[in-house]
């Protein structure tokens, strides 16, 4: 087996956090030696769009020159309301939830294209939003306000729409948390939450908006750390074979990427270790794994990932079938230079969208 293939495959199935504001050796060492795929930026990243569009670039660059039309995946948490990791001049957006007050397919598409284009302006091609998790339990600590909408068939429509403005501003859009975190009690970051639905309210409330997102073009769904009886009683979602392979890629005829949430979160974290994650999350169907903060997981999965297929534990066939829809993704992205532009002058013309949403929150 070529092992430099090998290295090359594995690095593009893994997104990775990193501390620093500008190109530095760690980051360095994980685009070159271990060619990482893509990246996730939070507030330790930034300190003005200046700064982090060069940040960004710098990135592409090298990348580019270690593996010439592959770029980086560059993503963020920026949903709006409280989850939003850039702060201004970047425009902070009310919750996601006024949307579903306004049931307002427009405002919803609006706003897409307005969150798309602050994105695009630094370089940013990717984004964890939609929400697609209708919010059904008020007791749930995690979601709240970040759901569009408390009813399925909205939470469908208006993530469609948002979806659709994500598009026309040239960012990817990653739906989550599959299939559905609307109806926990508990927060996944902190421990492993279980839903005890049956699976016909889990098809009919849960699965919903997933659906409706797939069949709009959507690309790119992220798992939730969450058991649902139901369906697996052994294992979270994000390491469920009959969840990923059975509900979302036979039963929804989702073709694109699966990526895990965090792997740092307590909720897989305090339950599997690390050197399975490789071999249970390719087993279930993960295609992209994420570690937010520390690298030296980073590297440490991605070593076991290789020695798990040298030692024919994971078939390689498996891994070039993530990669090739990792690359279907990346080869559809606009240039890594295009869509730059002033950020305050956007964020100026996204006042009135943020007094429209606003209104509907006060409803």
């Amino acid at each position: 087996m070529n092992q430099a293939l090998l290295k090359e495959q594995a690095g593009q199935m893994m997104v990775s956090g990193f501390a620093g504001t500008a190109l530095n050796p760690e980051v360095e060492d994980l685009i070159v030696n271990h060619h990482v795929g893509g990246f996730i930026l939070f507030e330790r990243n930034f300190k003005d769009p200046d700064q982090l569009t060069q940040l960004i670039l710098d990135m592409q660059k090298l990348a580019l020159s270690v593996q010439p039309h592959t770029p980086l995946f560059i993503s963020v948490d920026q949903e709006g309301g409280r989850v939003s990791r850039l702060g201004p001049p970047f425009t902070h957006f009310p919750h996601p939830c006024c949307l579903g007050a306004a049931r307002s397919e427009s405002l919803a598409e609006r706003f897409g294209l307005a969150l798309g284009k602050e994105m695009r302006a630094v370089g940013i091609n990717m984004d964890y939003a939609p929400v697609l998790d209708v919010h059904t339990n008020p007791e749930n600590p995690i979601i709240g306000k970040r759901a569009l909408s408390d009813q399925p068939q909205w939470a469908a429509r208006l993530g469609a729409a948002f979806m659709r403005g994500f598009k026309e501003a040239g960012v990817i859009a990653v739906g989550k948390h599959f299939p559905g975190h609307g109806d926990t009690s508990q927060d996944s970051h902190l421990t492993l939450p279980h839903v005890g639905r049956d699976a016909a309210t889990l098809e009919q409330v849960e699965l919903m908006p997933f659906d409706v997102a797939i069949q709009h073009g959507l690309e790119v769904i992220m798992t939730a750390h969450v058991i649902y009886k139901a369906w697996d009683k052994k294992w979270p979602a994000t390491f469920s074979p009959f969840i990923l392979k059975n509900i979302l890629r036979k039963k929804l005829g989702f073709n694109g990427i699966i990526m895990s949430d965090d792997l740092e979160m307590k909720a897989v974290q305090d339950h599997i270790p690390l050197e399975s994650f490789p071999l249970v999350g390719t087993e279930a169907g993960i295609d992209c794994f994420l570690i937010c903060h520390d690298t030296d997981k980073v590297r440490a999965f991605l070593k076991q990932m290789i020695l798990d297929v040298e030692k024919n534990r994971i078939p390689h066939k498996i891994i070039e079938h993530s990669v090739q829809r990792i690359l279907n993704v990346k080869n559809k992205m606009p240039p890594v230079e295009s869509g730059l532009t002033d950020l305050s002058a956007l964020a100026k013309e996204h006042q009135q969208l943020v007094k429209e949403m606003q209104s509907h929150l006060a409803d």
